[in-house]
C-alpha cells in the first residue's frame, strides 16, 4: 500500500540526480537514478532533472524524465555547480561510478553544502560521508573495508534495493526458458564465448534468451545451434523477459536482484575479480541463488538447477521473501526526513 509522505518545504520540491552510464560503466547507475527519480516524483511530488555523464542511450518514454547527457570528457563538477546555481534544487543525489568520481568532489560538495543543498550519495562515496547528508546503499550489507566516518548517515538493508521493476512477480513454474545476462557493457567479453558454451551444455529443449546490452559487442553466435537461441538487442527493459524466464544465469549486478525480486531461480557469478566475494558468500549462505566461479561453472550449475524442481522452488520462494519490499519508498522517506525543519 502506498504511504503518502508530507514534506514541509516550499513546493515544488526540486531535485538534481547525477549518474554515470556508458561503455565500461554499464546501465546500473542510470537504472537506479531512474528509480530514485520515480520515487521522488510519485511520493514527494518533486520536479526531477537527471544529469547523465557518458554515452547517450535512449530512455524509456514512459518515465517522461527531464534529462541531459554530458560527454565523459566534460567537467562533471562544473556542470553540477552550474545547474545548481541556475535552478537551486533542495536535493542533489549522486549515483557515480567509483572510478569516475570527480577529483575535485570535496570542493564541489563543500560549496553545495554551504549554499544549503541537501546531498545524498547512492552506493559509492561513503568516504565522503562528512560532506554528505546521507549515503543510501542499495545492498543488504555494508561491504567497505573501512568503517564509515559517520555511521549514522549510512543506510542499507534488504528494503533499500532500487530496482527498476514494473510487473508483479508470478509463482515460479517449470519450463525451458533460460535468460542469460552478461551486463550492459559486458566488460569481460563473455559474449564471445559464453553463448556457444551454453548451446553445448543446456538440455535440447531449452530456449536461450541472451541479452546484449547497449554498450556490449555483438555476441559470437554458434553457426548451427543445437538449442533454440534468441539474441535480444538492448531491450528497453528486462521485465517481460524476467517474468517469462523459468531459469536465469547472470553476472553479479543490479539485474541479479531484479531476478530475485521476480523469483527466477538463478545461477550467479562475478567476472570482476574478488570485489563481490563477501556479498556473494552471504547470498549463497542464505540460499537465494547458486554461486559459480565463472561462466563455465555457471553453465554446468545451470544444467543442474534445471534438473532439480525442488531446488528451484526453494530458491524462488526465498528470493521473493527477501525482496518483498523495494527501496524507492524508503529512499523517499529519508529525503522527506532531511527536508523537515529541525
Amino acid at each position: 500500500m502506498k504511504v503518502s509522505l508530507r514534506v514541509s518545504v516550499k513546493h515544488p520540491l526540486k531535485a538534481l540526480i547525477v549518474c554515470h552510464a556508458g561503455t565500461g560503466v554499464g546501465l546500473g547507475h542510470l537504472t537506479r537514478a531512474r528509480v530514485v527519480a520515480r520515487a521522488l516524483r510519485q511520493e514527494l511530488d518533486a520536479q526531477v532533472h537527471l544529469l547523465i555523464q557518458g554515452d547517450e542511450v535512449p530512455l524509456d518514454a514512459a518515465d517522461a524524465l527531464d534529462y541531459q547527457f554530458l560527454p565523459i570528457q566534460a567537467s562533471l563538477s562544473d556542470a553540477i555547480a552550474a545547474w545548481a546555481r541556475q535552478h537551486n534544487p533542495q536535493v542533489l543525489v549522486f549515483d557515480l561510478h567509483p572510478r569516475q568520481v570527480p577529483p575535485d568532489i570535496d570542493t564541489l560538495l563543500g560549496g553545495l553544502r554551504q549554499r544549503g543543498h541537501k546531498l545524498i550519495a547512492v552506493d559509492a562515496m561513503a568516504d565522503y560521508s562528512q560532506s554528505l547528508d546521507l549515503v543510501f546503499i542499495p545492498s543488504f550489507q555494508y561491504t567497505s573495508k573501512e568503517p564509515p566516518v559517520e555511521p549514522s548517515k549510512i543506510v542499507f538493508g534488504w528494503d533499500c534495493f532500487l530496482l527498476n521493476v514494473r510487473q508483479v512477480p508470478n509463482p515460479w513454474r517449470v519450463g525451458n526458458n533460460v535468460l542469460a545476462l552478461s551486463g550492459g557493457s559486458d566488460v569481460t567479453n563473455l559474449g564471445q564465448s559464453w553463448p556457444s558454451l551454453l548451446n553445448a551444455v543446456l538440455p535440447l529443449d531449452s530456449s536461450l534468451h541472451w541479452v546484449t546490452g547497449p554498450f556490449a559487442q555483438q555476441p559470437a553466435w554458434p553457426q548451427s545451434p543445437r538449442i533454440s537461441m534468441c539474441n535480444h538487442m538492448a531491450p528497453a527493459g528486462l521485465d517481460a523477459l524476467m517474468v517469462n524466464a523459468n531459469y536465469a544465469v547472470t553476472v553479479y549486478g543490479v539485474s541479479f536482484f531484479e531476478l530475485l525480486y521476480y523469483g527466477v531461480p538463478t545461477v550467479v557469478f562475478s567476472p570482476y575479480g574478488s570485489k563481490d566475494n563477501a556479498e556473494l558468500q552471504a547470498i549463497g549462505e542464505m540460499g537465494l541463488a547458486l554461486l559459480a566461479d565463472d561462466e563455465i561453472d555457471a553453465s554446468a550449475k545451470l544444467t543442474t538447477l534445471m534438473a532439480d524442481e525442488h531446488l528451484s522452488v526453494d530458491l524462488s520462494r526465498r528470493a521473493r521473501e527477501k525482496l518483498a519490499v523495494l527501496g524507492g519508498h524508503r529512499f523517499a522517506s529519508h529525503v522527506a526526513a532531511l527536508l523537515e525543519p529541525h
